[in-house]
């Protein structure tokens, strides 16, 4: 039954009449059909009217009287609607072409979501071109030549779908076979339970008329929607974070639980828990960004570094109103034995690369090296970035007394600002926001082994200050703390700075310098020892051919007078680089002159299994190239951080440290 533009009603039957009441009179137009069956009387947007056939397709009603029936291939036309663009679609059942659109002259059918046939109970086209067709099998959407399907796993209440309308809010109300009537707003389907009884929620009809109101006809009779004013409240009912916490206010949990299970519930007078929708976010994390609105009434987090959170949770209920939302402060403390537990692994592990060469200048370091080895003298190394400091070290601690303790390293440019002295030396609980646990410092979990300070020529000054203190007297303070404790401690420190020059332009303690410099070696470049370039190739070479299971290449005579003649900026770091990619770019077993790069940028990566540098390999390199380089690797990984499989074991960090950076270099997880 509809209403013309002029204000006649019309509407069907089953008599193969179309009937009309203009206010004065009754007329019934024959419009022909064999099962005698008329139905839809629908008036498109210029006015012509057009009635559906139970038989026979479609006919056009003019003059008061019935054209020739038209679109034959519609066998039984169902529904009818019209499109933006003026096309009239046409809905039918059973067949293959159960759903089309009419151009006037003939009928261009669309198969429905892949299915041979189906039902087509009501049509409706939303103003962004968007086709809704409410089947038997659920809600189906064709837009730009793609269907999609919302069946009940997308929270509808029924599958059967019978009637549609759309409202101002482009909001689409949806009539069930047994249901009751829904409401998607886009996002979200929202369940309307119109009684108590089966034939008041089989809903057949649904009209949204001037005024906004939604009214339904169903199996028992007319039925209006009134929208709620009040909206719902929202509750956090369980956390469970290595024991169960009941309505908290409040979590605090250390870093090991792995998992924290948040469970929550929306409370309306109208709408019942399952028909409440939830969005949450996390800030302080990754997920600081509100959720979409789901079903959904829990939400687990894994993985979360130690930090101070705020979980946010809302619920939307029936009526599309949003409650305020709910707050649970969250903070996750650090695992005391975290640091220790490194540092024995470290302590257990041998170089996996050793200081190689025979020139002069590398023969006068490792003798130097082996003679303060055996001493318990603070040793300061200098030298360019990637001379091999670190490899000096460890050399150091392996050939020490405390050769058997941990191996600390830490990187004095890399420790946040502010937290610095507390990372060093250590906290008590409650020294400042955030302080909810004692912490050991590097100098207590380093105790009877070796400590390196890479990097130290970035300490703050302060830090230098606690630094000296510690140094010279073997013995330190917590943050917060009045307890003098013993550290038994041998001190290694490196930079690539210009100690002297920082101190003469105060940024560097004048006392820590010549506190640090009791013992100096020196790296020498790369470029003051040419000799030792064919050894470094060959254990590059060698090293990386046998991570890749690949036999080991030639150097063609071109390329080695190339890397020979090179002035190698970055030292043996960048040789590690270049090597890397050309072993896995040469062809034939020989490493020719295109194989290289030695304009200072890395080039093109592999993605190769087996064959990444570790984090600390590039840090030299543009944020541009680490971006790229840290993709790669990200993507073989398929994004995962964590674990045995995970990017940060392929890359020798800890997974916070790769976080950290990935957040430093604004590189996130596609969507």
């Amino acid at each position: 039954m509809i209403v013309d533009r002029l204000g006649r009603v019309w509407w069907g039957g089953h008599q193969a009449k179309v009937h009309c009441w203009d206010g004065r009179a009754l007329r019934a137009i024959e419009v022909g059909g064999n099962e005698g069956i008329t139905r839809v009387p629908y008036e498109d947007s210029h006015g012509r009217l057009w009635v559906g056939l139970g038989e026979g397709g479609l006919v056009r009603v003019e003059d008061g009287r019935a054209g020739e029936p038209l679109a034959a291939q519609a066998v039984f036309v169902n529904v009818l609607t019209e499109d933006r663009d003026g096309r009239l679609w046409i809905g039918s059942h059973g067949q293959a072409q159960a759903l089309g659109w009419f151009d006037g002259e003939q009928f261009h059918p669309v198969i429905v979501d892949g299915q041979d046939s189906c039902y087509v109970h009501a049509l409706r086209t939303a103003r962004d071109g968007t086709v809704w067709a409410g089947t038997g099998t659920g809600l189906l959407a064709l837009r730009d030549g793609a269907w999609r399907r919302l069946t009940t796993a997308d929270g509808l209440s029924e599958n059967a779908v019978l009637a549609l309308a759309q409202d101002a809010q482009d909001r689409l109300w949806v009539g069930t076979g047994g249901g009751g009537a829904l409401c998607y707003d886009g996002e979200t389907v929202q369940v309307f339970r119109l009684g108590d009884g089966a034939a008041v929620n089989i809903v057949e009809a649904v009209l949204v008329d001037s005024r906004g109101q939604v009214w339904f006809g169903t199996r028992a009779g007319l039925v209006a929607y009134r929208p709620g004013v009040v909206p719902p409240g929202i509750a956090i009912r369980q956390v469970i974070a290595g024991q169960v916490y009941r309505a908290p206010w409040h979590v605090t949990c250390p870093e090991t639980v792995g998992e924290i299970r948040i469970a929550f519930q929306g409370i309306g007078f109208r709408t019942g828990p399952g028909q409440m929708r939830y969005s949450h976010r996390l800030l302080g994390s990754a997920q600081a960004t509100w959720s979409a609105f789901t079903a959904a009434h829990e939400v687990s987090y894994t993985g979360l570094p130690a930090g101070e959170y705020r979980f946010e949770v809302r619920a939307k209920d029936r009526d599309g109103l949003c409650s305020p939302a709910a707050v649970l402060p969250l903070v996750i403390t650090p695992d005391p034995r975290a640091d220790k537990i490194e540092a024995l692994q470290v302590a257990l592990r041998s170089p996996d690369q050793p200081l190689i060469g025979q020139s002069p200048a590398m023969v006068q370091l490792l003798g130097q090296l082996s003679r303060v080895a055996a001493t318990e003298m603070t040793v300061l190394i200098l030298g360019e970035t990637g001379t091999g400091k670190g490899l000096a070290t460890r050399l150091i601690h392996e050939r020490s007394r405390c050769r058997t303790g941990p191996f600390l390293h830490v990187n004095c440019g890399a420790l946040p600002d502010g937290i610095i002295t507390s990372e060093l030396f250590g906290h008590e609980k409650g020294a400042f926001t955030g302080a909810v646990v004692r912490k050991l410092g590097r100098f207590e979990l380093a105790s009877g082994g070796t400590l390196f300070l890479d990097e130290i020529g970035d300490l703050p000054l302060e830090s230098q200050r606690v630094l000296l203190q510690v140094l010279e007297g073997g013995s330190l303070q917590r943050v917060g703390g009045q307890a003098t404790i013993r550290v038994d401690v041998r001190v290694v420190a490196a930079t690539n700075r210009d100690l002297q020059g920082a101190s003469r332009e105060g940024i560097f303690r004048e006392d820590l310098f010549y506190r640090l410099s009791g013992f100096v070696l020196r790296m020498p470049p790369l470029r003051q020892r040419p000799e030792d370039l064919p050894l470094l190739l060959a254990y590059f070479t060698e090293r990386f051919c046998h991570h890749l299971g690949r036999p080991v290449p030639t150097v063609h005579p071109v390329a080695l007078d190339r890397l020979q003649r090179y002035h190698w900026p970055g030292n043996i770091r960048e040789l590690e680089h270049l090597v890397q990619r050309a072993v896995l770019l040469c062809r034939d077993g020989v490493i020719r002159p295109e194989d290289l790069a030695l304009d200072g940028s890395p080039g093109p990566l592999s993605t190769e299994a087996g064959a990444w540098l570790t984090l600390d390999a590039y840090e030299e390199w543009s944020d541009q190239h680490q971006r790229e380089y840290l993709r790669q690797v990200l993507e073989a990984c398929r994004w995962v951080i964590y674990g045995d499989q995970g990017a940060a074991r392929l890359l020798g960090t800890h997974p916070e440290r790769l976080r950290a950076r990935l957040h430093k270099l604004g590189l996130n997880r596609p969507a």
